[in-house]
């Protein structure tokens, strides 16, 4: 039995003999268009300008928990973010959880703030937050840190001494 081309059925729909109306053929079509459907929307096909990224922040010597960490590529692109865990470790997020940074050199900021807010004896009310991680990685344009994020990179290891 054949069928002629011309319908308003997909094409992986339209079987031209007998065959293709078995239960194996119709669950392999059944699979293809599960993957036209569900790639664009969970990001079968990652942008290639994105690549994965993990490390660990080491303060001192010593890992560092609930730590922010943003990558900020040299681009107009938005800042990948990562916080670090209690082994100082973290995961980069650009647009998905854990997808990573984007590719090429990213400037790189490292700010932990006190859990304890510090009353401004100025104003009264306002709360001013001691940062833990120094001074100057809290802004990627002074923190020195620059990081080149290619795809297949290694977990990279940031240091901080407080000195």
């Amino acid at each position: 039995m054949k069928y002629h081309l011309v319908s308003n059925k997909p094409l992986f729909f339209q079987p031209t003999d007998t065959t293709r109306n078995s239960p194996k053929h119709f669950l392999s079509s059944f699979f293809v268009a599960v993957i036209f459907i569900i790639c664009p929307t969970t990001g079968c096909n990652n942008s290639p300008n994105i690549a994965p990224v993990k490390g660990t922040v080491l303060l001192d010597g010593k890992p560092l928990e609930g730590a922010a960490v943003l990558f900020h590529p040299t681009t107009d692109e938005r800042p990948a973010v990562g916080v670090t865990d209690k082994r100082g470790m973290f995961q980069l997020t650009t647009r998905r959880q854990g997808d990573g940074a984007h590719v090429g050199l990213n400037k790189v900021s490292i700010t932990k703030e006190s859990e304890e807010p510090q009353l401004n004896d100025a104003q009264e009310g306002i709360q001013d937050f001691t940062l833990i991680t120094p001074a100057p990685y809290a802004s990627p344009e002074l923190s020195a840190v620059e990081i080149d994020v290619y795809p297949g990179m290694e977990s990279i290891m940031l240091e901080m001494t407080t000195d």
